[in-house]
């Protein structure tokens, strides 16, 4: 299914195995051996020693629906910067439109469309009759396209994959996941490649 969600990597820890593993080796003096086998950090990881992995860290910009930002914020280990809909007046109409009701009868798809034309009327016609921002964004849907910069250590990454990617997972969470799994797998495998 194809949501349009956006998930770019803005930042992360340089040298992000390394750290860890030094960080790791430390606890068994072994520094010596940093960087003699390339499995250590799995075998840490499988081992349940994962402390090691709050050393190191990577920021995420995001796009999708409130729905999706709703959930990652739920992750409390974890650093949030959201679009504010209090302070910035949503000028145009823009939402996420799920493809389950894209899909199949147009009958469901012409329902959502009315139901978001009609809370984006009500909020302009809320701002218009001189009712704030704050205020008149409570009719605006869940499916509000927002953005949030997202700051997470590699340990709660690690969680925050495991749970988001799962097949019960909402769909376009776990679209949203499945996308920083692949940055971060190519950027860390030796941390994500078990994943």
């Amino acid at each position: 299914m194809e949501y349009n969600v956006e998930v770019k990597l803005l930042a992360i820890t340089p040298d992000a195995e390394n750290l860890a593993e030094q960080a790791g080796r430390l606890c068994y003096a072994s520094g010596n051996k940093l960087g003699s086998s390339q499995d250590w950090l799995q075998t840490r990881i499988k081992q349940g020693h994962e402390s090691l992995l709050e050393h190191v860290s990577a920021t995420f910009y995001i796009k999708a629906s409130r729905v999706v930002t709703h959930e990652l914020v739920r992750h409390r280990i974890g650093s949030y910067s959201q679009r504010s809909q209090r302070y910035v007046k949503e000028n145009q109409a823009e939402f996420i439109t799920p493809p389950e009701i894209t899909e199949g009868d147009s009958a469901k798809l012409a329902l959502f469309n009315q139901a978001m034309e009609s809370a984006w009327d009500s909020y302009r016609k809320l701002l218009e009759a001189g009712i704030k921002p704050e205020i008149a964004r409570y009719v605006l849907p869940n499916a509000c396209a927002t953005e949030i910069i997202c700051t997470w250590n590699f340990r709660e990454l690690r969680h925050i994959l495991k749970l988001r990617t799962a097949p019960s997972a909402q769909p376009e969470m776990r679209v949203v996941a499945n996308l920083i799994q692949e940055i971060l797998k190519k950027e860390a495998p030796k941390i994500f490649g078990d994943l």
